[in-house]
């Protein structure tokens, strides 16, 4: 459940990785978000991509910011995380 003023924590390449979202949800960010994480790097299980899915239970909620320029690309990317699921 989230407070009536929720604070989000505003996602950073290279550096909102899970130390760093550690951090800010001990200091009070109630919604996480990933870096952006490439669609194309998640499809061809590129480490860098795919270890930016590494996500924990403190986390939630916890957004998974993806970008790419294909649109199957983009699904099956999208689709990826919930592979993963329960972490």
């Amino acid at each position: 459940m989230l407070r009536d003023k929720p604070l989000f924590l505003a996602p950073m390449e290279d550096v909102t990785d899970p130390s760093f979202r550690f951090i800010c949800k001990q200091f009070g960010a109630d919604v996480m978000y990933t870096e952006f994480i490439a669609s194309d790097g998640l499809i061809r299980d590129a480490k860098k991509s795919v270890k930016k899915l590494d996500l924990y239970e403190y986390e939630r909620p916890v957004g998974i910011q993806l970008y790419g320029h294909l649109t199957d690309s983009m699904i099956e990317a999208a689709r990826m995380p919930r592979k993963q699921d329960p972490i």
